[in-house]
């Protein structure tokens, strides 16, 4: 079976299985309602009854803004017009791309370390759900499956976390390099064309390990592996050995997350909703891509379980 059709059919399996994206849904929005909630109400705090309350029913008020955000503390520093549409996904990619992901406000980030440690835990009831073929949806069965892995997951994430720590290293290491080289070229296009071609392999080398820890996890889950460093060797070994097949499912459909994020881009409210019913739009299509988003994840679980299981050779470390 081609990549196309993997991908297809792992975006089919998860078609089938509404109530897992439902559950997926339900524990995005109760991770972030915290947040939220704080930062609701500095907000609420901050405007009161001024006349700033009737500006930004009529608009987003740039005047306002400056002067909350030299004021803002903790969470409320994260605050910026980019928040709503498709700015924070941008942000969030500029973030993991040049390692500013770890430097954000304390709170923020340890929410974020919650929600990772959390996944950890649903991988395991994910990948039984996707490999296996399993019928009606069972929260139950899910949890069972997720704890007998959880901590299996969470040591593999550790391990994934040092390969990234090495990939942002290294490309302090490139940049730096880089411009100490491009310091007498004087022709705009050539540095461009370095900065890019040095961005793109960075890229390469962030998502070439994200995939390999992929199949890291289906390799643990599906040959019951206990030792995550020799879980590690298959998972980097089964790319490389099958490097054109988990590339192409990999990078495909991340193309599909890309054309997914610009008509997102194209068709997500901005910040100048002054009406009810313009604010609950802005939060139906804003979550209506957020559970897309989950539906396109979760498709590279169940796609890349397919191609394990196609082309996996047992091989005993």
């Amino acid at each position: 079976m081609t990549a196309i059709g993997l991908a297809f059919r792992g975006f089919g399996n998860v078609l089938r299985s509404p109530g897992l994206v439902l559950w997926l849904w339900i524990v995005n929005v109760a991770v972030a309602l915290p947040a939220a909630a704080v930062l609701t109400e500095s907000i609420r705090d901050s405007v009161g009854t001024s006349l700033v309350h009737q500006n930004l029913r009529d608009g987003f008020d740039m005047g306002w803004y400056g002067e909350y955000s030299a004021e803002a503390k903790g969470i409320e520093s994260t605050f910026t017009p980019t928040v709503t549409g498709a700015g924070a996904f941008f942000n969030n990619i500029e973030a993991w791309f040049n390692g500013d992901i770890f430097e954000t406000y304390r709170g923020l980030l340890g929410l974020g370390i919650l929600y990772a440690v959390l996944w950890s835990f649903f991988v395991g009831g994910i990948l039984q759900r996707y490999g296996e073929g399993a019928g009606l949806f069972r929260l139950n069965e899910f949890i069972a499956e997720g704890a007998s892995y959880f901590f299996r997951f969470l040591r593999l994430a550790l391990i994934s976390g040092a390969f990234y720590y090495l990939v942002y290293c290294f490309a302090a290491w490139l940049f730096e390099r880089m411009e100490t080289s491009m310091r007498d070229v004087t022709s705009e296009e050539s540095v461009f064309a370095y900065v890019l071609a040095g961005s793109l392999f960075v890229v390469f080398l962030l998502t070439f390990v994200n995939m390999a820890f992929d199949y890291a996890k289906i390799a643990t889950h599906r040959e019951n592996r206990r030792s995550m460093v020799l879980a590690t060797l298959r998972g980097f070994g089964f790319v490389l050995s099958n490097l054109g097949r988990t590339t192409t499912l990999y990078y495909g459909l991340g193309l599909a997350g890309v054309l997914m994020l610009l008509v997102y881009n194209v068709i997500a409210p901005g910040v100048g909703q002054s009406s009810a019913s313009g604010v609950a739009m802005a939060f139906v299509i804003g979550q209506a891509y957020l559970i897309a988003k989950l539906v396109l994840r979760l498709t590279f679980y169940a796609g890349e379980i397919a191609l394990f299981d196609r082309a996996s050779v047992k091989i005993s470390w």
